[in-house]
């Protein structure tokens, strides 16, 4: 029971960085391009790195080498079709430019935060397939999916300051967002505390990796390059690289 509670503490805390970027967005009243470009840029180094130096390495040494491919491409592939189904991040194009009318730009940050709150349930699966295996792991993966949600709380904010809406309501849906996450973490670590064997986490792992990674490599780094400042986002990759370096040294 400890098990399931810290993994759902743990990946609360990484759901609450969708609401620290919708205060960002009050705080500031209006985010620069170039800020955000880094700090996706940022997330994104550090999303890779997590994803191929920890829980694809980890998988590696639980599974075969097919199982290995096959949990990885399902990973991808079941963000590839709920990305299809319900996109949300691709909608800051949109908020970017300030496009169409209030009742339009309220209606694409309702989306926005919609989508990434259905988009949160597997990654709290994530951080309760890392934390199961390996309580630091777990912990790295949290701080590695909280940076990333970050400049989603960004982009769920934006279009609702454009409306007028009062500060404390925008807050509330930033918040509100996010919490899918512990409730995915919630589900994933019931079912690894029942069926944990060898092979069960190390698919599980896989499948964080692949989740992981479908997430850079469609939204962040994508949608980072949307705001200009190429350069800039470039080294924000290179600076979250460095930096889950040496989150990973510092818990190890």
């Amino acid at each position: 029971m400890d098990l399931v509670l810290e993994s759902f503490l743990l990946s609360l805390i990484a759901g609450m960085g969708t609401g620290i970027g919708g205060i960002f967005v009050l705080l500031l009243r209006r985010s620069s391009d170039r800020f955000v470009g880094f700090s996706m840029g940022f997330a994104s180094g550090v999303m890779l790195l997590v994803s191929f130096n920890n829980l694809f390495l980890e998988a590696e040494g639980l599974l075969t080498h097919l199982e290995l491919i096959i949990t990885f491409s399902l990973g991808a592939l079941v963000m590839i079709a709920l990305d299809l189904t319900i996109p949300h991040i691709e909608l800051t194009r949109a908020a970017k430019k300030g496009e169409g009318e209030s009742s339009k730009m309220s209606r694409t940050g309702t989306l926005i935060a919609i989508g990434i709150a259905l988009h949160n349930l597997p990654e709290g699966l994530v951080v309760a397939a890392g934390y199961t295996y390996l309580p630091r792991l777990g912990l790295i993966i949290a701080i590695a999916i909280m940076l990333h949600n970050i400049p989603e709380g960004v982009a769920s904010a934006i279009p609702f300051t454009s409306t007028g809406m009062k500060s404390f309501k925008i807050a509330t849906i930033t918040f509100l967002s996010g919490l899918a996450e512990p409730v995915g973490a919630l589900v994933g670590a019931a079912t690894l505390s029942l069926a944990g064997t060898k092979s069960v986490i190390g698919s599980s792992l896989a499948l964080a990796a692949g989740v992981m990674t479908y997430i850079t490599a469609d939204e962040l780094i994508p949608v980072a390059h949307e705001y200009g400042h190429k350069h800039t986002v470039s080294v924000a990759l290179l600076l979250g690289i460095i930096f889950a370096l040496l989150v990973d040294v510092i818990l190890s």
